[in-house]
């Protein structure tokens, strides 16, 4: 079986750190690879790769606050017509 191989646009090989030198293929077991036709490094593409979120000022709460800035709870506005009085 031929394995179709399609390189990656502005990828750079972790090994040689040589650019647009990395294909992605498809192996029969149905594993992605990715292979640097410069250095003939290869290993296994892993997908979803398992990482934390990064600690950002976004999604930590300020100093003295329990919840999040944007996580305030939600409030109903009345919108009132100026024209008509009550």
């Amino acid at each position: 079986m031929t394995l179709k191989r399609r390189f990656i646009a502005g990828a750079m090989c972790p090994a040689c750190e040589q650019m647009d030198k990395v294909v992605m293929y498809d192996d029969d077991q149905g594993q992605r690879w990715r292979e640097c036709v410069s250095c003939g490094f290869k290993d296994l593409l892993n997908e979803q790769p398992q990482t934390e979120e990064l600690t950002t000022r976004v999604n930590q709460p300020r100093i003295g606050e329990q919840t999040l800035a944007h996580e305030t709870p939600v409030e109903v506005v009345s919108i009132l017509d100026p024209k008509k009085r009550h």
